[in-house]
Order: structure tokens, then sequence, then C-alpha cells
């Protein structure tokens, strides 16, 4: 049964490429790899992240665009029947926060599922970049 999901950057079982947005953009069809395109985008951050309220044009500057399209999630999922992208997280021993302070006094050490202030940044990481996908996802894409 096909439920329509692709996981491009999955290499093997253990081994996954990481894509900058900029790569997700391009494979979702919201970006194309030439100045004119990229131009555009940056522009289109822009105007999305004033819109929104997170920048303030007043303090903008060159950088923001560019650190946006930088991020690299660990994995990314796409169903292009339904026009999703999702983001995965992993976490990894090396990840565990084992003795931190934030754990209750009957902390085992090694429940990764306790380990709520890591998981809360985890998925609060990549919420601009995720609404952008979603604002614009179904406007322009690969699925028009």
């Amino acid at each position: 049964m096909d439920l329509g999901w692709d996981f491009s950057t999955f290499v093997s079982a253990v081994k996954h490429d990481e894509w900058e947005i900029r790569e997700i953009l391009a494979h979702m069809g919201l970006m194309t790899d030439t100045q004119q395109g990229r131009s555009a985008v940056r522009k289109e951050i822009t105007e999305f992240h004033c819109a929104m309220v997170y920048w303030d044009a007043d303090d903008f500057n060159d950088t923001k665009p560019e650190a946006f399209l930088k991020v690299r999630p660990d994995e990314v999922a796409f169903n292009e029947k339904a026009m999703i992208c999702a983001f995965l997280k992993f976490t990894r021993p090396i990840d565990s926060r084992d003795g931190a302070l934030e754990q209750p006094n009957w902390y085992p050490g090694a429940d990764w599922s306790l380990d709520w202030a890591q998981d809360v940044e985890k998925n609060t990481r990549y919420t601009r970049q995720l609404e952008y996908i979603n604002t614009f996802g179904g406007h322009h894409g690969k699925g028009e």
C-alpha cells in the first residue's frame, strides 16, 4: 500500500543526507537554482518574515534569509499527493541530557523520553521553515 511518502534524504539504515532548506525548497519546486530563483526566494522569505512580524524591516540585514536557507533538519519526508513536508529529528545517545538540572530527582539517567527541554527545542527549531513551506507550498510547488 503506497501512502505517498518519500524519504529522499534517507540513504541507508544508518546513514542519511542532511539537506539545507534551499535543497528542500528546490525538491518541492519552490525554488530554482538560478541567480534569479535564489533572489526571488530570498525576497519572498524576507516579505514572509516581515508580514508575520518575525523580522523588523528596520532591523533587517541580508544574512537573515541566507541563515534561514542554511538550516538542516536530520531527515525530511515528503508526501507530494497531500502536499506535506515533515522534518524529522533524532535523539542520539550523545544528545542525551543525562544528569541535567531540569530533570526530576528520581531521573534514572538514560530515558530520553524525559529529556523534555530538548524535545521542546527540537520541535520548535524548524517552526518558521515549516510555516514558510506550508504557506507557499500549495501556491507554486510541484503540486500545480
